[in-house]
């Protein structure tokens, strides 16, 4: 088993990773401006999973006993075929045996909170592969909560809510019981404008304004799907922006985003074979951006007199972004494309490509091009994840979350999968029988 970090390193890499998030603008990006046929459909709410240890809530880590993100150098990794339950609780779906327990929350009387749950079970764990082949390993609960403000609850000024963790595990707690409420996935619903975020707990606002069930449906769609994607180790494939600076939107630092099971470094190793070189990327709009060797011409390039990037027919940034001090790994210099939607992988799992761009910035590479290519580019704008996001998904329930998961083959995977937990994915520590033992 990998060794632990030590508390104090672990909060300060932990309070790092969280005010580098919380200093992004991440906004249901993907490449400019939403580029869909669907004009009424609202971007995808953002979801700040990775390092987030306070759920998207803009407030510092919690330092007590029930925090996921503080792990001790006691604790050990959780034996495979040992999966958490909810004691006094009964499924509305599924079987209270199953290895995975998703809880539904209906947060002071949700408007559309029915609709939202039977749409979130039936048409997107039971309809979407590969949770859909795996549904005998689900099991669906739901429960009523009470007291926005005394949960520790706070809405977002830009949409969207985030409550104290230990108050809703408390809740929860009191309700059904559990051997271990991380080992749950909880999805609370509110009242709220329109966002989403991921975490050791899923929140997400529904708005009392949408007319009817229709449109909540249509707003939210598979964004259940899709937050709860983060906690089986898949990051956002869309974009945090353009800075009109011309300074380049960083994102996550290169180690966290590409430890993600659908980023990586250039030429996309994880799905793809190879990829073509640095100079034969010349398709792209923004193609001239790596030979542009001084500030001046890298952030005037396709950009308005105020900064504004220029974007192509499809919505799609075209300008550069230039980074002071470091030099991109594929491209070679300091000015790099602000946004890729140039392929440069080879010999790639059907499907899927190599495309720069990813994890709130331009640090890494992602599989799909845009946004009806992924359920974690544009959950609302696509009906199916990625290949590549949809094997990562089926290697983990399989491992974590099956018979599997005390085999020879899954050995490896299972460890890799903890180290990942506790280096790129702070907040959450344990899904099935993989991670953290509480």
């Amino acid at each position: 088993m990998p060794a632990l970090f030590t508390y104090p390193y672990r909060a300060l890499r932990i309070l790092f990773v969280f005010s580098l998030l919380m200093a992004l603008t991440a906004c249901g990006g993907g490449g400019g401006t939403e580029a869909s046929d669907d004009t009424e459909l609202n971007p995808t709410p953002p979801s700040y999973a990775p390092g987030d240890s306070s759920d998207s809530s803009g407030s510092t880590p919690s330092t007590s006993d029930g925090d996921s993100t503080q792990q001790s150098p006691e604790s050990e990794d959780v034996a495979a075929g040992n999966y958490a339950t909810l004691e006094r609780c009964l499924p509305f779906a599924g079987n209270s045996e199953a290895p995975l327990k998703v809880l539904f929350a209906n947060l002071d009387g949700a408007p559309y909170f029915d609709q939202i749950v039977q749409d979130a079970v039936e048409n997107q764990f039971q309809g979407l592969p590969p949770f859909s082949e795996y549904s005998g390993q689900f099991a669906f609960y739901q429960i009523d909560l009470q007291g926005f403000a005394s949960l520790g609850c706070s809405r977002n000024s830009g949409g969207g809510f985030y409550c104290d963790i230990d108050q809703i595990h408390s809740a929860i707690l009191q309700q059904c019981g559990s051997n271990d409420i991380h080992g749950v996935m909880k999805v609370v619903i509110a009242e709220g404008d329109y966002g989403a975020s991921g975490g050791e707990i899923i929140y997400v606002a529904s708005d009392r304004d949408w007319q009817d069930s229709g449109t909540a449906l249509h707003q939210l769609r598979n964004i259940v799907i899709h937050e709860v994607g983060h906690n089986f180790g898949l990051a956002d494939l869309y974009d945090g922006g353009v800075n009109a600076d011309g300074t380049a939107v960083t994102g996550w630092p290169s180690e966290l985003s590409r430890a993600w099971a659908n980023l990586d470094g250039p030429g996309c190793a994880k799905w793809c074979n190879s990829f073509k070189p640095a100079s034969e990327y010349t398709q792209s709009a923004n193609a001239t951006c790596p030979t542009l060797t001084d500030k001046a011409s890298c952030t005037s390039f396709n950009r308005s007199a105020e900064g504004e990037c220029e974007t192509d027919d499809e919505g799609n940034y075209t300008c550069c972004g230039w980074s002071e001090d470091t030099e991109d790994d594929y491209f070679g210099g300091q000015c790099t494309p602000a946004w890729g939607t140039e392929d440069i992988g080879q010999d790639c799992l059907q499907g899927t490509g190599c495309f720069y761009g990813g994890a709130y910035g331009n640090n890494s590479w992602r599989p799909a091009k845009s946004w009806s290519d992924s359920i974690m580019y544009g959950a609302g704008h696509s009906q199916a994840f990625d290949a590549a996001s949809e094997r990562a998904l089926r290697e983990t329930i399989r491992c974590c979350a099956t018979s599997d998961d005390a085999t020879s083959s899954c050995a490896s995977f299972r460890a890799d999968y903890l180290t990942f937990l506790q280096d790129s994915q702070p907040y959450k520590n344990r899904v099935g029988s993989c991670g953290i033992s509480s």
